[in-house]
């Protein structure tokens, strides 16, 4: 008897597929609706509660706002209790500071995560930056480790970029 690997598994093939398509009609969406939004502030709302409804793996999906120094929760769909302000220093303001999305596949491992609320499971962090300066973080967290793949890092990226582009005061 011989054993397949995964390349010869044309289900597999499709499921991947399927998920790729699935998740390059979400962002296409979502980058139309941000961009329709009346304001800023409802375009991160509009995104976060789109994420958690289209991708049940999402466990929780949250936007913050720079408030200051801090960063302050806007929005947030089944997130576990946390702070609803986190200072500059922290986790979250650190994966802000970086030009890409972060992935974290394992929070247990990473003590500072604690302080915002989080765990277990894994990560996924986008960074959004408008032409004012004006910055948010996308936060999607999974209670499953190793939770988020390539795609969902480009899905992602893509709502932050649309969130970009989108003006506070527009």
């Amino acid at each position: 008897m011989s054993l397949m690997s995964d390349d010869e598994k044309p289900w597999k093939r499709d499921l991947v597929r399927t998920a790729a398509n699935r998740r390059e009609q979400v962002a296409a969406q979502l980058e139309k609706d941000i961009q329709a939004a009346p304001s800023f502030e409802e375009a991160l709302r509009l995104a976060v509660e789109t994420l958690k409804k289209k991708f049940a793996r999402y466990t929780a999906v949250s936007a913050y706002v720079a408030d200051g120094e801090d960063l302050a929760l806007l929005t947030s769909a089944n997130r576990p209790e946390g702070p609803e302000r986190v200072g500059s220093g922290g986790p979250l303001a650190d994966a802000a500071r970086n030009p890409r999305s972060t992935m974290i596949s394992n929070i247990t491992e990473e003590s500072a995560w604690k302080a915002v609320g989080l765990t277990v499971g894994s990560l996924l962090i986008a960074p959004v930056r408008t032409e004012a300066g004006l910055w948010a973080i996308l936060e999607v967290w999974s209670d499953f480790r190793d939770s988020f793949t390539p795609q969902d890092q480009r899905l992602l990226e893509r709502v932050a970029a649309a969130l970009g582009k989108k003006t506070p005061a527009a």
